[in-house]
């Protein structure tokens, strides 16, 4: 692979913080990286990776996002789990 220019230190950066932020459960961080990540990925410039990792990257960001929703959806249903529990308990 040619040498890396600074657009593309950046990407590979901000996977492996995401990978990071992932793996030890710092889910918070790891959607505002995620963020960056995807801005970093979106617009006209030309990003000297091979495309396979680009595509990769992109295939796995998507991954990230319906899991997190996910995520987030069975908070929401634990939240409500606990208002509802709250209530039995207090009569």
């Amino acid at each position: 692979m040619a040498q890396l220019g600074q657009k593309e230190k950046q990407i590979l950066t901000l996977v492996g913080e995401l990978s990071e932020q992932l793996t030890s459960n710092n889910f918070r961080e790891a959607y505002s990286t995620a963020g960056k990540l995807n801005a970093s990925l979106k617009g006209d410039d030309i990003i000297q990776l091979p495309i396979d990792t680009i595509e990769q990257i992109k295939t796995q960001l998507r991954f990230y996002y319906r899991h997190n929703d996910e995520l987030n959806n069975a908070g929401r249903k634990l939240y409500g789990t606990g208002k509802k529990l709250a209530e039995l308990a207090s009569l």
